[in-house]
């Protein structure tokens, strides 16, 4: 959970890129997809992948993919490597972006508009909000919507 709320501005996120590197910036310019998770979490390892398939599923010009990881770099690397993600990854393992955007649950994943602007937030696991947040990025470049979840997947899964 967070006590963001849909219409809040996004916060500073602060952390240091997979390779050391000190990383600042305002959530804003493009429409962007932020997950926060954890490695040792069984629900960020369901929904990496799903989110893997909708950074697949859309042209990567005018909205992003972020991953902020609650671990350090080398963890992430490792988990980046074993789940084939090809979106950028962020370590949070001090927690400061974490603390920022106020969670209590990881994943949570938060859909950004270009103002900087929260639309929608995820706790959790929930396929069919998943797949709405696949909607509106096909919507917002006028392309055919992808499904990014599997029929198996189940509805819902708490974070």
């Amino acid at each position: 959970m967070t006590t963001l709320q849909r219409g809040d501005r996004a916060p500073v996120l602060i952390g240091c890129t997979l390779d050391g590197q000190p990383y600042l910036e305002q959530p804003e310019g493009t429409l962007t997809v932020l997950v926060f998770f954890k490695e040792s979490c069984p629900t960020s390892r369901l929904i990496l992948p799903r989110l893997e398939n909708l950074h697949r599923a859309y042209p990567r010009s005018g909205w992003r993919l972020l991953g902020i990881g609650q671990d350090t770099p080398q963890i992430l690397q490792q988990l980046s490597r074993e789940l084939r993600l090809s979106f950028p990854i962020l370590a949070d393992h001090n927690f400061t972006s974490s603390a920022t955007y106020r969670l209590t649950h990881v994943p949570t994943t938060f859909l950004i508009d270009p103002q900087g602007r929260i639309l929608h937030i995820l706790v959790g696991f929930a396929r069919d909000e998943l797949e709405t947040i696949s909607r509106q990025i096909a919507q917002k470049f006028n392309v055919p919507f992808q499904p990014i979840t599997q029929e198996e997947d189940p509805v819902f899964r708490p974070g």
